[in-house]
This record gives C-alpha cells, structure tokens and sequence, in this order.
C-alpha cells in the first residue's frame, strides 16, 4: 500500500513537535502514521506528557506503522518534495524526488485518546493567551502547582510566585480548574498560521485537547499540586499613582530595554519613575555609568515615585498590553498593570538600592522624536474596581448587543481621545510657563537697568 504525503505537511509536523518536546526527549518520542474511524490519515506523535495529531490525507488507507522523530526529521527538511510511502516489512520505503530513504518502523501504534463529549469553541487568541502565561509560569515549583496554566470560568492564569498574568475572555467546557503544562508550541508558527480563526477546548479523564484545524493537540493535565488563590492580588492598593504608557513609549521602551546596561547583574534590575518625568533608569555600576530612558508621550497622576523591578518583568506588561500601571508610592503593594481583558502583577525588587553615579555619564534618551503611535481604543484600561471586577466576569455574557458594543467603543475612542488632548495641552501649558517666565526675566532685566539711570529706550 502506497501513500503520498506533502512534504510541507511533514515539515510542519516535525516543527511544532520539535516546540512540544525537550531535546532530551526526542530520541522517546514515538511518530505514527495511522487511519483515524472516518478514512482520514494522520501523522501522530506520542510525547512524554503530549500527543499531536495532523490530518495528512483525506481518502485512502495505509497499514498503521511507528518511527522515530528522529528518523523523519531529516526527511522533514527536504524542500519542496512529495513523498511517497510504501511499507516493506519492518520498514517503511520513502521516496522524494530522486533520493529515497528506508525508516525503521513496526506496527505497533499507540492508541489515542478519546474524542471530548463536549468542546467550546474559541478564537484564536486563546493561543496568545497560553503562550503569555507560558512566559509567567515556574517550572521548578514544588508546593503549588506554579509550572502549569490554570484555565478557570473564563480566564488564563499563570504565576511564577513572584509575576502573575490573567487573561479574560474564553470559555471552556469545565467547571473547576484545569492546570494545563506551558509549552513553547502555543507560539508555533507552523500553528498559528493554520487558516482558522477557531480552536477547540475539550477534556476527556486526565487530558486537555486543543483542535485547530488539521491539528490536535492533547496535554495531560497537571494534579499535582493545587494552583494558588491569586483573586485578591489582582485587586488593587488603595492610594496609587498611576502610569499611562502610551503606545509610542510602548514601542520605544521594547526597543532599548534589551540594551540598557545592568542586564547581567541579579534580576536585572530598572527603575521605574513617575514624577515631572517618566522614565525608566538603568545602571553600569562598575562603569559608574546609566542610561535614563524619557517616556514624553505618557501621562502619571498621584504622588511621585521610583521603583526598582526585573526589567523582564516590564517588557512582559509592555507585550502584553498592559500599559496602564499602578504602582503603590510606599513601595508595598504589588505593580499592577491593566491593559484590555489583561491583569499583570509583578513584585518589587525591595533591596534594590537605587546607585549615585557620575551625571555626565549619564545618557540620557527620550522618546519625544519617536513617531506617534495611534492608541488603539481598548489598550487603556480603568483601575480594577475591588469586588465589580468579580461580578462582572461571573456575570460575563458573551454574545453582547452589537449596539452596546458600539457605543462602549465609542466612549472609549472618546475618553483616548481626551488623554491625547491632555498630552498637548500640558506640553501647550509648559510652553507657555517656560514663555512667560522669560519675558519676567527680560522685564525684571530692563528695570533694574532703569534705576541704574541707564539710558536705556
């Protein structure tokens, strides 16, 4: 029995099993190739924890068989050539293009799971969400369940004990929480570029299934452990000051956060502050020297304020969107940024110890030159109102009236709108001040002159 296989297919498969398994991993990990009930084919790859099926073929039947993914990653790589597959005994004969290759293989082919009685269906942002948390979790985490994502009501939520992201929105087909393992194949290409704007969320006894498209992904579930209670760490201090980020300093920011000095010190430690200036400060202590970053576009309100924080932990509220930010002036609360459906919670580095260097090695950049950025409608979020915000996500009704959509979009537009106003008039304000302290200085000049009989016109 012969089969042809895209070899696009084959390379897409082996991509995104290579971001579901560990190098060390790989040399266990099992490929198949086998006929699902309804006629279709499948290339299916057993994991440690994981399995991965892709539809490869829609008609047709081929004695099931098992490889190696080392054995077709080699394969795999080859451009733009079909295979053909023929079985030969204990081994498969594959053919593309003028070379051919024999694979190791037997018949004994692992047996999947069982299809979900129910899924939900989501959109495909839930694969951004995961693929978030995957940056917030703690894998050496032994007392709380802290390596895996905890899929709750209608959130995602991940936490390495010392940063927290939430993100709302979705729907699962479960009633308690499900800790699903972080992975790297949540950001795939070879995934999200699948041409589908849906991704099914099903569970069956200890599995979470995934469906996107041609592809299944199923995880087994985390148990051990319990995921902590993290609802009232989302909830705000009392008495913050508050930075709006514009999107432009948004931009600018993931630009240079990467080459801010201090990078290879402990926790790689910034400074966050918001005062007549908001800016982001770094150090080369052994240099004696620092870099201050200049958010111009953005706004602070509340008392002034300098925090030191994981500069990681800044560029991971910046990507997620979170750029409206509050941060407690006694320094001990939480940071907590909102952006969106988006929550994320950091801590502080409190025995950070801010250094006195040289100010003329000090580099100062702004980002007053930056081309401005539209702000997108939904980017800035209001404070987390306490206790509103529970009832609001139980009470969350998915399918809302286009008409209340529409208008809740437009006071939003309308409340950026007015900050973006605020900015030009405070910069017009400024302008002004700096204007009319000068022609006081000009007119205090001239007096003085005049009283010194000066003959002055």
């Amino acid at each position: 029995m012969t089969l042809t296989i895209k070899q696009s297919d084959l390379y897409k498969f082996e991509r995104m099993v290579s971001k579901l398994v560990k190098p060390s991993d790989a040399a266990s990990t099992k490929v198949c190739l086998i006929t699902s009930d309804n006629g279709a084919i499948k290339l299916a790859a057993f994991c440690k924890d994981a399995i991965l099926t892709m539809v490869v073929g829609k008609t047709g039947f081929i004695n099931p068989f098992s490889t190696t993914l080392d054995a077709i990653k080699p394969i795999a790589l080859k451009k733009d050539v079909d295979m053909t597959l023929e079985i030969q005994g204990n081994s498969v004969h594959v053919r593309y293009g003028v070379e051919q290759s024999w694979l190791p293989c037997n018949d004994k082919v692992n047996t999947l799971p069982q299809a979900p009685k129910q899924t939900v269906t989501n959109s495909k942002k839930i694969l951004d969400a995961l693929h978030s948390a995957s940056k917030c979790t703690d894998p050496n985490s032994v007392r709380f369940a802290l390596g895996g994502i905890c899929l709750r009501d209608s959130q995602v939520i991940a936490t390495s004990g010392v940063q927290l992201v939430a993100m709302r929105g979705f729907e699962f087909p479960f009633k308690d929480d499900v800790i699903c393992p972080a992975s790297k194949i949540f950001a795939s290409k070879e995934l999200l570029g699948i041409d589908t704007d849906e991704v099914l969320v099903g569970q069956i006894d200890n599995w979470i299934c995934f469906s996107v498209g041609p592809v299944v992904l199923w995880l087994r579930t985390i148990t051990d452990g319990k995921f902590p209670k993290v609802d009232k760490i989302m909830e705000p201090a009392e008495n913050l000051s508050y930075l709006e980020i514009h999107p432009t300093d948004s931009a600018f920011l993931l630009d240079h956060i990467g080459k801010l000095p201090g990078s290879k010190e402990a926790e790689s430690p910034i400074v966050l502050a918001g005062g007549q200036q908001m800016q982001v400060r770094a150090y080369d202590q052994p240099q004696n020297s620092g870099t201050t970053l200049v958010l111009s576009h953005s706004l602070f309100t509340g008392e002034k304020v300098a925090i030191a924080l994981n500069r990681l932990f800044l560029k991971n509220a910046l990507q997620f969107g979170c750029l409206h930010i509050g941060i407690d002036p006694i320094g001990t609360a939480p940071v907590i940024a909102t952006g969106g459906e988006t929550t994320f919670v950091c801590m502080s580095l409190d025995k950070y110890a801010e250094p006195q260097v040289d100010s003329a090695k000090v580099n100062t950049i702004t980002s007053a030159m930056q081309p401005v950025v539209a702000t997108p409608a939904k980017v800035d979020a209001p404070p987390i109102q306490k206790r509103r915000r529970k009832v609001a996500t139980k009470s969350r009704n998915t399918s809302k009236p286009i008409g209340n959509t529409a208008l809740l979009e437009s006071a939003e537009q309308i409340r950026t709108d007015l900050r973006n106003s605020l900015v030009q008039v405070s910069a017009l304000i400024k302008e002004v001040k700096a204007q009319r302290n000068k022609d006081r200085l000009i007119q205090n000049t001239m007096d003085s002159l005049r009283k010194l009989n000066l003959n002055i016109v």
